[in-house]
C-alpha cells in the first residue's frame, strides 16, 4: 500500500505488553460535509457517522490474548433525509470478536508480523437496526454480519516523514437498507496515506494525501458498490502523546478537506446524471484501541 516501505521502518513504537482491563470502550467518530455523496448534484449534505464498542475481554487476559464479546452502537446522521444517511446501523448489536495477531510474541517492538497484521480482526455480530421516520417502518430491522476487518493508523498523530491509515474488510452481511435477504458477500478497502515535514512544529501537522476507496459485491447489479474511487487532499494532524492501549482518550485526531473521483466502475456504470465525484471536509478522530 502507500508508503509501507517507508513506514515499516517506523513501526518499533509498539509496547511488548498491552494494558489488562477486562473491559474497555473505543469508538471512531466522524463529522463533515458532502458536496454530492456520489448521489446527486449539491447534495451539500452534513454528515456524522458514529461508531462505538464496549469490549470484555476474557481469559487468558487481553495481553496475552485479545478476544472476548462485545456490545456496538453505531449510526449516521445528516441533514439531508435518505434512509441510507438517518439510522441506527447498530442500536445496538452484540458480537464476538477475536484478533489471532495478539499473542505476546506478536506484541513485542521486533515483531514485524505483529506490528502489521496486528490490526487484523475476526468478528460475527447480530445488530438491531432502525431507519428513522414512518415512512421507513418497511425496511429491516436486523443484520448479520460475519467477517474479518483490519483497522491500521501508522504514524497518523506523530512526527514521522510518513504516515498510513487502512480500513479493509471482507465479510458476509444478511442485509441493507432496502433488502432484509441480502445475503452478500462485501470487500471493500479505504487507505489514505501521506507525507509530513518533519521537525517543522505546526507546519509538521499539515500533510497533503493521497486517497484510495473500493468496494465489490456479488451484487453486480449495483453500481455503487462496485468501484473504485481515488483522490486525495490536506488534513491537519496534530501531535498526540497518548497511548491507546493504556487510555480511552483520544488517539486520533485528523481535519481534513478532500476530493473523491470515481476511477472505474467493475461492473454497471451509473447514470449519467448521478456524480462521478465528492469533495468532503470534516473531523474525524477515534478513541480508544480502535485503530491499531
Amino acid at each position: 500500500m502507500i508508503f509501507v516501505s517507508s513506514l515499516i521502518l517506523g513501526l518499533g513504537a509498539g509496547k511488548a505488553g498491552a494494558e489488562t482491563n477486562l473491559v474497555t470502550f473505543a469508538g471512531n467518530f466522524d463529522l463533515g460535509t458532502r458536496e454530492t455523496q456520489f448521489f446527486e448534484s449539491n447534495h451539500n449534505a452534513f454528515v456524522g457517522q458514529w461508531d462505538t464498542r464496549i469490549e470484555f475481554w476474557l481469559p487468558p487476559s487481553r495481553a496475552k490474548f485479545s478476544w472476548g464479546p462485545y456490545l456496538r452502537v453505531a449510526g449516521i446522521a445528516a441533514s439531508k433525509n435518505p434512509a441510507w444517511e438517518n439510522a441506527w446501523l447498530a442500536g445496538p448489536g452484540a458480537g464476538i470478536q477475536v484478533y489471532p495477531f495478539s499473542l505476546p510474541s506478536f506484541r513485542k517492538s521486533d515483531s514485524i508480523v505483529g506490528q502489521i497484521l496486528g490490526p487484523v480482526r475476526l468478528f460475527g455480530e447480530y445488530s438491531r437496526l432502525n431507519y428513522w421516520g414512518k415512512e421507513n417502518s418497511w425496511r429491516p430491522n436486523n443484520q448479520k454480519r460475519i467477517g474479518v476487518e483490519y483497522w491500521g493508523a501508522f504514524h497518523v498523530n506523530d512526527a514521522f516523514p510518513a504516515w498510513l491509515e487502512i480500513w479493509s474488510g471482507v465479510w458476509r452481511q444478511s442485509s441493507n437498507e432496502f433488502d432484509s435477504h441480502y445475503n452478500t458477500q462485501i470487500f471493500a478497502v479505504s487507505s489514505r496515506g501521506g507525507l509530513r515535514i518533519p521537525n517543522a512544529d505546526s507546519l509538521s501537522a499539515f500533510t497533503p494525501y493521497i486517497a484510495l476507496e473500493s468496494s465489490s459485491t456479488n451484487k453486480n447489479q449495483y453500481y455503487w458498490e462496485n468501484r473504485l474511487n481515488l483522490g486525495g487532499g490536506l488534513r491537519y494532524a496534530p501531535l498526540l502523546n497518548n497511548d491507546p492501549a493504556e487510555s480511552v482518550g483520544i488517539s486520533r485526531l485528523v481535519l481534513y478537506v478532500e476530493y473523491i473521483k470515481v476511477s472505474t466502475y467493475y461492473h454497471s456504470a451509473a447514470p449519467s446524471s448521478v456524480p462521478d465525484h465528492d469533495v468532503r471536509m470534516g473531523i474525524s478522530m477515534s478513541i480508544g484501541e480502535w485503530f491499531r
